[in-house]
């Protein structure tokens, strides 16, 4: 389990049930009056659950969690994985220690929790060699799954429960919502509900409450950095002048500092976001927002581009990325890792219908889980779908009948009423793309997308191995073109990438965009992806991440958000970006800059210090917004959401 960006690995703690009870029952002198059911790690880090008598779900809890002061943070894992299930995080805090309420909704920094509530018990304290933590939580016991339904804790007999550990400091001890760095040890075990029941616990409870309750942690986090500006040497793309309000009621401080582009004009307009991701608004000039764990708001926005209203529209934990409306505004999309839903949509009293099923089958885990959802706006009947690879390297990907690494079409005129499925329905828009999370569609109606390439490379020829993954394999940018018509080209993933730095190639002489394999071979050489790929229309710096692209209202500049590396020292990303098209005498939009090209990005929006949004990963970025998603509204003002995990933001951009 990773409690930060996957490092390349589509594993999370899987559960794993040894057939063997490791836990013990223990009735201690520390917490006189209880007994538990205690499981310790190899590294002396003890977990211990006490649960009530009764067992009629959902349940009180208390966890007491006592580790050796080198251990900087502690994980529990009530559902035994990392993903979809409440996570207690705690840490030393000064003499005492502090819990912390998340949920990951994937392999990446779990987003605060406020589905549980914590109440600090007595025995939390701290010493020079250990600190412990207890407290009772309500709403760890049972929780809402991925497939939208109630999971409930078996307390009744054995389950699986998984830890992992922290060696680098937590960022800001005191506050619970604080970002923390990768885990640097993880594990399962099996652990007897049956032994940590108590026939007192509740008056055990009453008389050690020590402080007052933790209401769940807080998305918002304790520092709030002022917005500051500046003009820079970088050359902006064009775009047409907009009103951008100087500032936005009930907004707040910018969470982070940040530097734009000469002539350029950004405006926060919403904090308290819980991993903000895509933006679309409906006929009415609504904005709907989906939040990663939370589900999709809408808001209701002000002439002058600020928010004066905001409400929850659908309540899904298991909604992480995609939405979509339809061309008519009476339809609404949004996915989760494995589902496309429909809902009937009415803007002008901001309501949804009954839930409806559209495509189901995609793949259930992994390292990409992000459904990106576009409808062809010049034919209404079709709904776009991308999905990325299960891995780093997802071997299988390379046959398309896997269904990974792949954009499909499915034509909702003809949806089954179970809805699609993915893997065997549909046709494909391309495929051999690792990761194309961002696809928007051009002046003509043709489709392009922003792929996310590989990391941890190592080129290996004639036996030798060279590390490259510093600057290779670039970012790409892919034309899909027409989706009314089945694209079965093939785009290289996961055999054939694309060159960024051309000097990390010895061997053979390399161009930027070129393609390479990792370790060329007598049956498969750098010259076969020449002839059996798709090449890029552009590509970008290693490990920028594009995640969202989007045209502005001319389709002379496409604007896109590099979401930000893990994987690269220095850090590279975490801006807004633009990439100027053209419209040739053929009718065919392009960009400008050649394949060939480095400079094709122009940044717009950035971190002053990118350095700063290394911290262990991005997610846990301490001093970063993480551009996200992108949308522009009626009148040419651009959107943009920050995920960063303990504040979630949204942003006005435009050249007034």
């Amino acid at each position: 389990m990773r409690f930060i960006q996957a490092l390349g690995s589509a594993v999370a703690l899987a559960s794993h049930v040894s057939g063997q009870v490791q836990s013990t029952r223990v009735c201690d002198g520390l917490t006189n009056g209880i007994c538990w059911s205690t499981y310790t790690t190899t590294d002396g880090i003890q977990y211990s659950v006490a649960l009530p008598s009764n067992t009629t779900a959902p349940v009180d809890a208390v966890l007491k969690v006592v580790a050796p002061v080198k251990v900087t943070w502690a994980g529990f894992c009530w559902g035994g994985t990392m993903v979809f299930n409440p996570l207690t995080v705690s840490w030393q805090n000064g003499k005492s220690a502090i819990p912390s309420s998340r949920f990951a909704f994937g392999l990446n920094m779990p987003a605060p929790y406020d589905g549980a509530e914590y109440t600090m018990l007595k025995g939390t304290t701290s010493n020079a060699t250990h600190w412990t933590m207890i407290a009772r939580c309500r709403g760890c016991t049972q929780w809402q799954g991925s497939d939208g339904e109630m999971a409930t804790l078996n307390a009744t007999g054995e389950t699986t429960f998984a830890f992992a550990q922290g060696s680098s400091a937590v960022a800001q001890p005191s506050n619970n919502a604080s970002n923390f760095g990768v885990h640097s040890k993880f594990g399962t075990w099996t652990h007897d509900l049956n032994a940590a029941r108590n026939l007192n616990f509740d008056s055990w409870v009453a008389t050690n409450v020590e402080a007052p309750v933790v209401v769940t942690t807080s998305a918002t986090s304790s520092t709030a950095t002022t917005l500051t500006t500046s003009t820079s040497t970088t050359k902006p793309v064009a775009t047409g002048k907009v009103s951008i309000p100087a500032s936005c009621s009930g907004a707040g401080n910018a969470q982070f500092s940040s530097v734009l582009a000469s002539g350029w004009k950004a405006t926060k307009v919403l904090g308290g976001l819980t991993s903000p991701r895509s933006i679309v608004f409906d006929l009415l000039g609504n904005m709907l927002v989906i939040q990663n764990g939370k589900g999709i708001t809408i808001h209701t926005m002000t002439a002058e581009g600020c928010i004066s209203a905001t409400k929850t529209l659908v309540a899904a934990n298991n909604l992480n990325h995609g939405i979509a409306l339809s061309i008519d505004g009476k339809t609404l999309y949004a996915s989760t890792s494995t589902t496309v839903y429909s809902w009937p949509y009415t803007a002008s009293s901001q309501t949804v219908g009954t839930r409806g099923t559209v495509v189901t089958g995609m793949y259930n885990g992994g390292s990409h889980t992000s459904r990106t959802l576009l409808i062809a706006p010049h034919q209404p009947n079709l709904l776009v779908v991308s999905h990325g690879s299960n891995a780093n390297f997802d071997t299988a990907a390379g046959n398309k009948a896997t269904a990974r690494a792949i954009v499909k079409v499915f034509d909702l005129s003809k949806a089954p009423s179970a809805g699609y499925n993915y893997v065997s329905q549909g046709y494909n828009a391309g495929y051999g793309l690792r990761n194309e999370v961002g696809i928007v569609f051009d002046g003509n109606n043709m489709l392009w997308g922003v792929e996310n390439s590989g990391d941890d490379f190592k080129r290996t020829v004639n036996g030798q191995s060279k590390d490259i993954h510093i600057d290779n394999p670039a970012e790409k940018l892919n034309y899909l073109g027409d989706v009314t018509k089945p694209n079965d080209q093939w785009y290289g993933y996961p055999t054939c990438f694309a060159v960024w730095k051309p000097s990390d190639f010895t061997d053979s002489a390399k161009q930027v965009g070129d393609h390479f394999v990792i370790s060329p071979n007598a049956t498969f050489k750098d010259d076969n992806c020449k002839s059996l790929v798709t090449p890029p229309s552009l590509v970008f710096q290693a490990h920028s991440a594009p995640i969202d692209s989007k045209f502005d209202p001319t389709f002379s500049t496409m604007y896109i958000t590099f979401h930000g590396s893990w994987n690269r020292s220095p850090t590279t990303g975490f801006k807004v970006v633009a990439v100027a098209f053209t419209k040739g005498s053929d009718g065919v939009y392009k960009p400008v800059a050649p394949l060939t090209s480095n400079t094709a990005a122009t940044d717009i929006f950035w971190n002053p210090n990118v350095a700063n949004c290394a911290g262990n990963g991005p997610v846990a970025s301490s001093g970063c917004f993480r551009p996200a998603g992108l949308g522009f509204d009626s009148k040419g003002r651009m959107y943009m959401t920050s995920d960063t995990s303990t504040n979630g933001e949204l942003w006005v951009l435009g050249k007034p």
